[in-house]
């Protein structure tokens, strides 16, 4: 049989065939919610904390939900450690939640090689505050030099309007970047491009899992060698407004390497509203599953693509695999289209369940005496394409791949994957990486 028709068997069977065992857990009632009382946030506004959780007064509280809302609190990036238990004092039956604050203002190194390439060094520093004002808010500029040197700015504040649930954004970017289309480079050769890019997001939280934002900008690229294809303008230069519809459905527990929830992110952007030469349409979509099994294993599966309408597009808009998303099997081997397809399935298990440990032999702060540790054993497969429209695709054009490795979760959520993987043809690779695969 076909590898790739049987790793799409596995990916689109396994979900339907485990969620019915999942679903039939029973979970530990433990008694309604009269209060909720937080602790320990000295900088942090207790609403940050509230607005996470499902758990609210007058709600049954059961051990699992605890859980879900002790990973969906860490995973905001604010704490170290977050404890919540369940008690009753003279008939007040109340959930107490108990964090550890994180260091908010981080200096940030960035070093290291673009896509996994020691001949692409880059380095250079960025700042982090991580909770302006105690809401949550993110301030973040960094400047870096080497291999596509770029410099940024961007502030998020996820509530600017707490009554309805209003969220916003500004970004503003400058980056010169090597060009990553190998059909180009064989071509007519390598060429860099100039990118400027200013943008802002405002968007309204619907639940807690769901979100939906509006985002319009303006894009300036220029190439330094052009050649038809690489801009629209014959100018070597193009310029365009751009606009971005986005839905977002989360319910995750831990969002840094979930272990049960869903994801579903769809998005329409329109490039080019007839003020220039770009115009074209994209469409995208994310969806995930996470499945808990017997035993603390976790099943988690992905199903993403993207495809475009309208006129042409330029090369700096092109889908790859092999730099931001990849294909375990052909991890450093980029393949490049208009459009993209890919799927994964991961089995996961916890050989150390994450746990927070107390440094106490050394003097430190409290943001830094805490950590946060675990280790995951995981199986995976992955699958992917992509293609230029008018090209036909089959099950064949697929490239695919499995293997398996050790996940740490580290500290300030950091996840660090140590795997081998082999391709279709049996060809081995070893992969490191500093983020989950999904």
């Amino acid at each position: 049989m076909n590898f790739n028709l049987i790793l799409f068997s596995i990916l689109f069977s396994t979900t339907s065939l485990v969620a019915q065992e999942a679903d039939s857990a029973i979970s530990q009632p433990l008694g309604i919610i009269d209060t909720i009382i937080v602790s320990g946030n000295h900088k942090t506004k207790a609403y940050v904390i509230l607005d996470e959780m499902a758990l609210k007064p007058g709600i049954l509280a059961t051990s699992e939900a605890i859980e879900y809302d002790r990973s969906r609190i860490y995973s905001l990036g604010l704490f170290t450690r977050v404890d919540i238990f369940y008690d009753s004092l003279q008939g007040q039956r109340f959930l107490a939640v108990d964090v550890s604050e994180r260091w908010y203002l981080i200096p940030v190194p960035l070093f290291g090689f673009r896509d996994g390439d020691p001949k692409k060094p880059y380095y250079g520093a960025g700042v982090l505050h991580n909770n302006v004002g105690g809401n949550n808010q993110k301030l973040f500029a960094s400047a870096v030099f080497g291999h596509n040197p770029s410099f940024e700015l961007f502030f998020a504040d996820p509530l600017i309007d707490r009554p309805n649930n209003l969220y916003a954004s500004e970004d503003i970017s400058l980056a010169r970047i090597r060009n990553r289309s190998e059909r180009e480079i064989l071509r007519a050769g390598s060429f860099d491009e100039r990118h400027f890019d200013v943008h802002g997001t405002l968007g309204k939280r619907f639940s807690l899992y769901e979100t939906l934002g509006l985002s319009a900008g303006f894009h300036y690229v220029e190439v330094t060698n052009y050649q038809p294809g690489r801009t629209i303008s014959p100018r070597g230069r193009d310029r365009y407004i751009y606009g971005t519809l986005s839905y977002t459905y989360d319910s995750r527990d831990l969002r840094e390497y979930a272990a049960s929830g869903s994801f579903i992110s769809l998005s329409i952007s329109k490039n080019g509203f007839g003020e220039f030469d770009v115009n074209f349409t994209r469409f995208s979509a994310d969806f995930r599953r996470y499945i808990p099994l017997p035993a603390t294993f976790t099943l988690a599966t992905r199903v993403d693509g993207t495809i475009v309408s309208g006129g042409e597009i330029p090369t700096y808009s092109r889908s790859y695999f092999g730099y931001g998303e990849r294909i375990r099997g052909y991890f450093k081997t980029v393949f490049e289209g208009e459009n993209l397809f890919g799927g994964s399935v991961e089995l996961r298990f916890p050989l150390l369940p994450a746990r927070t440990i107390t440094f106490t032999a050394i003097r430190l702060p409290t943001e830094f005496s805490i950590w946060r540790f675990g280790i995951c054993l995981a199986l995976f497969v992955d699958t992917g394409v992509t293609w230029f429209r008018g090209e036909g695709i089959s099950l064949n054009s697929f490239a695919s791949g499995y293997g398996g490795g050790v996940h740490f979760l580290l500290p300030y959520s950091v996840v660090l994957r140590t795997e081998y993987a082999f391709n279709e043809y049996r060809k081995g690779q070893f992969i490191f990486d500093l983020r989950a695969s999904f």
